[in-house]
């Protein structure tokens, strides 16, 4: 048979592939019995570029058919990515609610004594040594009582090998063999100067170990107990819950969106024995549990990508909070918001073509008399592009504005954790104004003036500083719909915190002195580090508009005190406080998210249900 040129055998696959087309039936047909080629050549003397197209028919509307812009040729691109992340069960709303099985919620938790203990992990928290840096540390003389003489050989052992000396964070372990002892792993642990430690630090000391835990049990797949001997004198029960958090939290892995998610990365652990006269009390291990699952939904909403968290998937998730643990719920659409006259929300909302969700949660005790009304309002901007003042250059971080929805997905854990514990005598509502920060020919330009709907009018000086303007109608909304005894903000709102306090401490500010004694208090006991920030009104001058009432941004300097003195405003009555997440949303160094704010609003809304 004749060779045909390559010029002929190009040209009549465009024939077929325009003719599957325009004719459905014929692709119908073509889809079940044959694998269709199409290839595209950008010239007939460069590489060639083949994709190859088998799809069932109903998957025919996830295709499109575009235009090449550089040879205006017509070609294929497959939506089947979308699809598949739209269809993924793990990625349903009801799963974001119902992580249970995402973590290892299985694991037992209790105290004993050492020489009870025969399970394959001991690990050894020791205080930071006295001695030079070339003496061995020594063994603390509680422990010695406690151990026999080869494992006193072994752990001395070791000590000496490592020249391990119990500075703050420090580890070190290694497999051992006995003979008839159970114990088959020995790990070091520093605590550092004990004596120095305040209240935070020892539940962050405490974390550290419980992280240290983990990732050992991820490592030693064979470990199914490990047992915990601290030079601590005594443990606290809220010391106790964060050991037992951050063991599950460093045991959990985010594999979702990974197309071949690894089995076998998952720890073995099914038991954790305090070795200490304290006894673990099982409301404390069912509070770190309720936590841990309150956390990791905040985790998986922050870290999951804007294409999949939008603000319709937002509502939904809230939907099924509510349905799940008997709260009421209300969410209102883009017109039901502009009869409530929300002009800074919707201005934002508006260059998005994803409709914008506005959500409102309502938490009530199962039985007693409410006594104490809370709100808690998250920043939920599920794509953060800056709009016309735009995200770009090195630093902007565009690629992780995903996480701009991270105080809303702090309170919606916070409702998670608040629905799984029942607090008495308290009424909490969560609040968030969903939508997305976008360019397009609709969207609100720098310069335009919005109104807010109690009436004030905000001359948009940068697009990029939009959480504040959500937020202000979420205040206004919170304050008509009923009188609450303290009102919380949380936000992703300025860079400028970050600036000031880095990535380990959230900044917040309150306009009551009870309501900041009462956060600081909730910070301290549940070790999430929040720092006071004073509200400067000297500089309520830089938000002065010549033509609106207020500027949605001021100058450089003080960027988040103008930020929380620009919330004020739209607070009438209530004790209010703001929180600014934006540096602790994320781990930079390990690139998740942290899941922080979950644990203070929790606190804190615990300490009003127990007056």
């Amino acid at each position: 048979m004749k060779h045909q040129p390559q010029r002929s055998r190009l040209g009549l696959s465009w024939v077929v592939g325009s003719f599957l087309v325009t004719s459905h039936s014929l692709w119908k047909h073509f889809s079940k019995s044959y694998k269709c080629r199409l290839i595209c050549q950008r010239n007939f003397q460069s590489s060639r570029v083949w994709k190859y197209c088998q799809r069932p028919p109903r998957l025919l509307r996830y295709f499109e058919l575009k235009e090449s812009p550089s040879t205006s040729r017509s070609y294929w691109t497959s939506h089947y990515a979308h699809w598949k992340m739209q269809h993924n069960s793990s990625l349903q709303p009801q799963t974001w609610v119902e992580n249970s099985h995402r973590f290892p919620r299985h694991i037992e938790f209790r105290s004993d004594k050492l020489s009870n203990f025969g399970g394959e992990l001991l690990v050894l928290g020791l205080e930071e040594s006295q001695k030079q840096q070339e003496e061995v540390h020594p063994i603390p003389s509680t422990l010695v009582d406690q151990l026999d003489k080869q494992q006193q050989e072994a752990i001395y052992s070791l000590l000496k090998e490592t020249r391990f000396q119990g500075k703050l964070g420090s580890s070190q372990y290694q497999r051992i063999f006995l003979p008839g002892v159970g114990i088959r792993y020995i790990a070091l642990f520093g605590l550092g100067k004990i004596e120095n430690s305040n209240t935070t630090t020892t539940i962050d000391i405490r974390r550290k170990l419980g992280a240290f835990i983990g990732q050992i049990a991820l490592q030693y797949k064979t470990c199914t107990s490990a047992g915990i001997w601290t030079s601590f004198s005594s443990w606290t029960q809220d010391q106790i819950q964060a050991l037992l958090e951050e063991i599950m939290l460093s045991s959990y892995k985010d594999d979702r969106f990974k197309g071949t998610p690894d089995e076998t990365d998952s720890p073995c652990i099914k038991e954790v024995c305090l070795l200490d006269e304290t006894k673990v009390q099982s409301s404390t291990v069912t509070k770190a549990k309720n936590m841990v699952s309150g956390i990791i939904m905040t985790k998986e909403l922050v870290f999951a990508p804007a294409n999949s968290v939008t603000p319709t998937l937002l509502s939904q998730v809230a939907i099924h909070l509510a349905q799940q643990y008997g709260m009421e719920y209300k969410i209102l659409d883009k017109e039901q918001c502009q009869k409530m006259n929300m002009g800074c929300y919707l201005g934002v909302a508006q260059g998005s073509s994803e409709p914008p969700k506005f959500i409102h949660l309502k938490y009530s005790p199962v039985q007693g008399p409410v006594k104490k009304k809370i709100a808690l309002i998250g920043k939920a901007i599920t794509f953060d592009s800056g709009g016309y003042n735009l995200k770009a250059g090195v630093g902007s971080m565009i690629e992780l504005m995903k996480f701009d929805m991270g105080g809303c997905a702090a309170v919606l854990g916070a409702a998670k954790v608040i629905g799984e514990l029942k607090p008495n005598h308290i009424q909490v509502h969560f609040i968030a104004a969903s939508c997305e920060n976008m360019i397009s020919g609709n969207a609100y330009h720098p310069g335009d003036v919005l109104q807010a709907s109690n009436g004030k009018t905000v001359e948009v000086i940068n697009t990029d500083a939009e959480g504040r303007l959500t937020l202000a109608d979420a205040l206004v909304y919170a304050e008509q719909i009923d009188t609450f005894d303290c009102i919380i903000d949380v936000a992703t709102l300025t860079g400028a915190i970050i600036i000031a306090l880095g990535n380990e401490y959230a900044g917040f500010w309150a306009n009551q002195e009870e309501l900041a004694k009462r956060i600081e208090s909730a910070s301290q006991r549940c070790g999430e580090k929040l720092w006071r920030m004073p509200l400067v009104n000297e500089y309520m001058e830089s938000l002065k508009s010549k033509i609106a009432d207020l500027k949605n941004v001021g100058g450089r300097a003080g960027g988040s005190i103008a930020a929380a003195l620009f919330l004020r405003e739209f607070v009438k009555h209530a004790p209010w406080a703001h929180i600014d997440i934006a540096g602790t949303v994320w781990n930079e160094k390990q690139s998740v998210a942290t899941g922080f704010g979950v644990r203070t609003l929790v606190e804190l809304c615990e300490s009003y249900s127990q007056e």
